[in-house]
């Protein structure tokens, strides 16, 4: 970047990756590093930006990316300008969003949604190269499930005793709903929560951030994230805006959101019981499930 930072100050650690802002004379930036992916994730990322950018969603500017061999292993980093405002969870966790405010962003933020869902995409589930996602068709992608039917119902087994179903039975409903799934799939942020809507002291949207778990799929699959805002007084509900509206009369609409949050809690067991063990987040994916297809 042409010049030494005076500070770097850690946002984020995780496992897989990391995220600091370096500060500089000249102003803020923020450093992400991400290793352990199995694919050029800022890549994607960046196809993902530039699509939606072009819609009119705001994000943030990329000055740099790359990548670094360290072993066998590739550690890829990525360097944007800081966005202004405050983050929006921020902004509800200190009570500063009543109602009024709530509904003012209500608005843009289901314009923004729509502005992302009207980019096509090829395939479905993580889109792991721009434009392509993982599988090459919905009934592929739901095969997929099948095939750890073994593996999910030994993540069941341990939720017996509150009620958590057998892996067939789980299927019988998916098989259901799958006819209800739509054809075309668009992309999808799937991680659209506050913590990465920036607002600033005029209540406009500054910037959406974090596009690293875009997927390809049906729009109800941003609209499960719901669950995310309902810790707040006044929680951003996609169904008040516009957009939300015409979706939510769309055809099968109840059934894909089911759809939605059933596979998603599915991924959610397979993650937290066999990648990264979590067995409160196990146990909310099993119940979600149980009380999904009852």
């Amino acid at each position: 970047m042409g010049t030494r930072f005076e500070q770097l100050t850690p946002i984020n650690k995780g496992q897989s990756n990391e995220v600091y802002e370096i500060d500089l004379k000249k102003g803020s930036y923020i450093l992400r590093i991400a290793k352990g992916v199995g694919y050029d994730i800022f890549a994607v990322e960046r196809w993902a930006m530039q699509e939606v950018s072009r819609r009119g969603v705001p994000v943030a500017n990329i000055l740099a990316q790359g990548s670094e061999v360290e072993g066998d292993e590739a550690i890829y980093y990525q360097i944007q300008e800081k966005l202004t405002g405050e983050p929006l969870d921020s902004l509800l966790a200190q009570g500063k969003v009543g109602r009024e405010r709530a509904t003012r962003l209500t608005g843009q933020a289901g314009e923004l949604l729509a502005a992302i869902h009207s980019v096509s995409a090829c395939g479905w589930g993580r889109i792991t190269t721009p434009h392509y996602a993982t599988y090459d068709s919905f009934e592929e992608w739901l095969l997929a499930l099948q095939e750890d039917a073994e593996k999910f119902d030994t993540a069941l087994a341990t939720f017996k005793t509150l009620g958590a179903p057998r892996f067939d039975e789980v299927w019988q409903e998916l098989r259901y709903l799958g006819a209800f799934a739509i054809r075309q799939p668009v992309l999808l942020h799937y991680d659209l929560t506050p913590d990465h809507i920036f607002v600033d002291n005029d209540d406009s949207i500054t910037g959406i951030i974090d596009w690293g778990a875009v997927h390809s799929g049906d729009p109800v699959r941003d609209f499960v994230r719901w669950n995310y805002w309902d810790n707040y007084e006044f929680s951003i509900n996609w169904l008040a805006a516009a957009y939300g509206q015409s979706l939510a009369t769309s055809k099968g609409f109840a059934e894909r959101l089911k759809l939605a949050r059933i596979i998603d809690a599915l991924l959610l067991l397979e993650s937290s019981t066999y990648k990264i063990p979590d067995v409160a987040d196990a146990q909310h994916a099993a119940l979600v499930i149980r009380d999904t297809i009852k």
